[in-house]
Formats: structure tokens, sequence, C-alpha cells
């Protein structure tokens, strides 16, 4: 095509259109028109904040899943795949003793594939926590615990049950994600010098507790609390799974108590554990 018709292209196939329709509005001629399709009532503002509420519990609960798999494509595809090319760069190293230049060069490799695989690492923790599928909630708070007390002097007390019932999926990553959202309220906005965090299974519902002694929060002038995301997030969270959220001052007025209970029958066996006080 020469760039002449190039430039006709457009128009030719604007008259092609307009032929189309002309055709189109010669055959409707004469013939009755069809009934106006019958309108459908207007939705109630209550029905669309419902309907918006349930679409939002949804996509809280798609999204996990599609984090969940996204950690096993990284754990199971490029985690295989780094371990190879490891092994690969140190059978080299081996054979480089008398080339120290390029010995160099290739312990550098190494190194940079070594952070890799602990950025790797990291991402996928973040995704779906390893231990939350292999160990349960309460081994998975400990151990996220363990991880934070490395980089925070913050004092942190658990009471974790030493016989929980294992909870479905959904469950568990809601009461992870809530508990770790609770923990960082408390660490970067409360100005927090202590945390204490429970877990118990009482009468068919699982209740996590994040206490903090941080300035704590202030009512609105409706005595509602302060419309944050991550107060929201922490409530949709728990309503997704028809559970419950609250969020109040501790005993003594000051501090936060955040408070999630999800319904939760047994499905297996308890399993043991030891609890760390």
């Amino acid at each position: 095509m020469t760039f002449r018709n190039l430039l006709r292209t457009p128009l030719t196939v604007g008259l092609a259109l307009a032929a189309v329709a002309a055709a189109y509005l010669k055959n409707s001629r004469g013939k009755s028109a069809a009934p106006a399709p019958a309108v459908a009532p207007a939705q109630s503002a209550e029905d669309r904040a419902a309907e918006l509420t349930q679409l939002s519990r949804r996509l809280l609960i798609s999204n996990e899943e599609e984090k969940a798999r996204i950690a096993r494509d990284l754990h199971d595809g490029l985690g295989s795949t780094l371990t190879a090319v490891n092994l690969d760069l140190y059978w080299v190293q081996q054979r480089l003793a008398d080339q120290p230049a390029l010995a160099s060069r290739l312990a550098r490799a190494i190194e940079v594939l070594a952070s890799t695989v602990e950025m790797k690492r990291r991402i996928t923790h973040s995704l779906r926590p390893a231990a939350l599928d292999n160990l349960g909630l309460a081994l998975a708070i400990e151990s996220h615990v363990a991880e934070f007390e490395k980089t925070c002097s913050m004092p942190i007390t658990m009471d974790l049950p030493a016989d929980l019932p294992a909870l479905g999926s959904n469950v568990s990553i809601a009461l992870f994600r809530i508990y770790q959202e609770a923990l960082n309220n408390a660490v970067h906005h409360a100005g927090a010098t202590a945390i204490a965090v429970s877990l118990r299974d009482e009468r068919g519902a699982v209740i996590l507790t994040v206490a903090d002694d941080g300035v704590g929060f202030e009512n609105d002038a409706a005595g509602q609390l302060p419309a944050a995301l991550g107060l929201l997030m922490m409530r949709e969270r728990a309503a997704a799974l028809e559970g419950t959220l609250t969020i109040s001052h501790g005993a003594t007025g000051r501090g936060t108590v955040v408070t999630a209970c999800l319904p939760q029958p047994v499905q297996e066996p308890a399993r043991k554990m030891a609890g760390k006080a």
C-alpha cells in the first residue's frame, strides 16, 4: 500500500460504514417498530451499597487466592531455576582457581544471585507466608514475631494455644493479615512500646487479639472510629468471612485493643505446638 492509499484508508472505511448504515435504514423502513424493552426498576441506594460491599469482600478473598498462586509459582518455578543456576555457578567456580580475575567476577555474580534468592524469599513470604500453610496460624505468627524482633527492640508477648484446631485457608490468611495490620499500626502510628498477641479457640470461633500501649485513638464527633484505610481493611476481612472485628481502648484508657472473631468449624485433629509467653 502506497502512502497516498494509506491516507485514503480512513475515508474508504467511513464510506463503507455509511453504506452499511444506509442499507440497514432502507431495509428497516416500513417495518413496525419493535416494542421498547421494559425498563428495570431503579436499584435502591441500600441495595447498591450492599452489592458493592459484597463485591469488595469477594475481591479481598480472590486477591489472597491470587497472591497464594503467585507465591507458589515463584517458589516452585523461579526457586528451582535459581537453585540450578547457583549449582552451575558453584561448579564453574571450583574450576577457576588458576584464573583469579574470572574467579573474582564469578564470586560477585554468586553474591548477586544470593541476594536475588533472598529477595524472592521476601516477596514470596509477603504474598503468602509458607509457615501459614505448612505449620498453621499460631506458628506463623510466632515465626513472624521472631523475624520482627530481629529489627525492632519492642517486646512482644504471645499467648498462643498448645492445641489449635486446623483452620481453613481463608480464615488463616484473614487473621494473619489482621494481625499484621494491627502490629503495623501499633509500631508506626501508635508509638507503642509493648505489644501483646493472643489467639484462642472458643465455641467454634477463633479469636485473635492484638493489644498495644500506644497513644490509642480519638473517636469523631459521632463517637465513631476514624475511617482509616487499615481499620476498614481489617473490618472487611473479618466481615467477608462472617466474622466481627472490634477496636477498643486499653483497660487503662491508653493503647488500642484489636479483637477479631471468625467462625471456624474444626476440620482436622488438633495440631500440637509449643506456645510462647
